[in-house]
């Protein structure tokens, strides 16, 4: 069997955890009447990957190879329902009940950190020989709007 996946995003978080390097990453894709959504993925690297701190930059464009990867969070059932946003309570006992959760994620064992895309044309002409490196990042990221999930995240 084959698993082997490429994933491309906007970094909109970055964080470790346990000695492990973790990239959520933002892919932006049409919708109706001229509204952009968004798909998320968490990304684990590979902890033989030098990524230094100096190179992660939110909003910064990345390339991701990897893997998909399974695993089950454990976690009480009051945090699960309070990432839902949806406004539910639990009741007393409820909340505390423990639960394991089923995720998937990316294993990447390659991390490019690409061209911002919105530079302008005369800045871009000498960095589009080296529009994909893995040695060197831009000097700026992406600047782009805040994602709403994210806004959602932090006010909870």
């Amino acid at each position: 069997m084959l698993n082997q996946v490429e994933f491309e995003g906007y970094l909109t978080r970055s964080w470790e955890y346990r000695e492990q390097r973790f990239l959520r990453l933002a892919n932006h894709r049409p919708g109706e009447n001229g509204k952009a959504f968004s798909d998320y993925v968490t990304v684990q690297v590979d902890p033989a990957l030098d990524l230094g701190t100096r190179r992660v930059k939110i909003g910064q464009l990345v390339r991701v190879a990897g893997r998909i990867v399974g695993r089950d969070i454990v976690e009480p059932l009051r945090l699960v329902v309070s990432k839902s946003h949806a406004g539910v309570e639990l009741p007393g006992e409820l909340g505390k009940l423990i639960i394991r959760r089923p995720t998937v994620q990316i294993l990447a064992t390659q991390v490019k950190f690409l061209a911002d895309a919105k530079r302008p044309k005369k800045a871009r002409a000498v960095k589009d020989m080296k529009s994909e490196t893995e040695s060197e990042a831009p000097a700026a990221g992406v600047q782009s709007e805040p994602d709403p999930a994210e806004l959602a995240e932090t006010a909870t």
